[in-house]
């Protein structure tokens, strides 16, 4: 398998476009913005925790892999992603999509973050950040999230649909064969 070079490594455009000639790549690479636009940090407000800067301009952005555990806790691949994601370079890792209940996944192997698993992916984000440590040198900038979600209408935790919905939708609902039990009473 060959072995790909990661995109902090190419100090300027001419590398870039060197390396993808080398490759038999015709790319052609801009020269017209300033120099290191995608290394330099940015930042944003948080309302609780103020402002948050982010080390450069690559982000790794959430997907579910379909490999958690049944029970919904990481595995194997799901930290193997994680430590690639930590290797890349990317100063915003936002983690995958991850179920806040059993009965919201998507699929039967989408990630579970609950009382059960809370010290898996506390320690599984750990682990991720010291290795880009080990592999950047620093965790200065490196920013992590976990995209939280329901499924909602499309909830597949087993082998068939089990939908919720927070409100009654007549189009959606008709599409789905579903009726107002499918929607989360204040009780829940």
């Amino acid at each position: 398998m060959p072995r790909f070079r990661k995109v902090p490594s190419y100090d300027c455009a001419d590398a870039l476009a060197a390396h993808a000639a080398s490759l038999g790549i015709g790319l052609p690479v801009g020269r017209g913005a300033p120099s290191q636009v995608l290394a330099s940090p940015w930042s944003f407000t948080d309302r609780a925790v103020g402002e948050i800067t982010v080390g450069n301009r690559f982000t790794v952005l959430p997907m579910e892999g379909w490999d958690g555990g049944d029970d919904g806790a990481p595995t194997e691949l799901v930290r193997r992603r994680w430590l690639r994601f930590a290797e890349s370079g990317a100063k915003l890792l936002w983690f995958e999509a991850t179920a806040v209940s059993h009965e919201g996944r998507a699929n039967p192997r989408q990630l579970v973050l609950d009382a059960r698993h809370l010290e898996a992916f506390a320690s599984l984000r750990a682990e991720a950040v010291a290795r880009h440590v080990e592999v950047h040198g620093s965790a200065d900038g490196l920013v992590t999230g976990l995209q939280l979600t329901h499924s909602g209408r499309w909830c597949r935790p087993v082998d068939t649909i089990t939908p919720r919905t927070g409100h009654a939708n007549p189009i959606l609902d008709a599409r789905q064969g579903i009726d107002a039990s499918a929607a989360f009473t204040d009780d829940e």
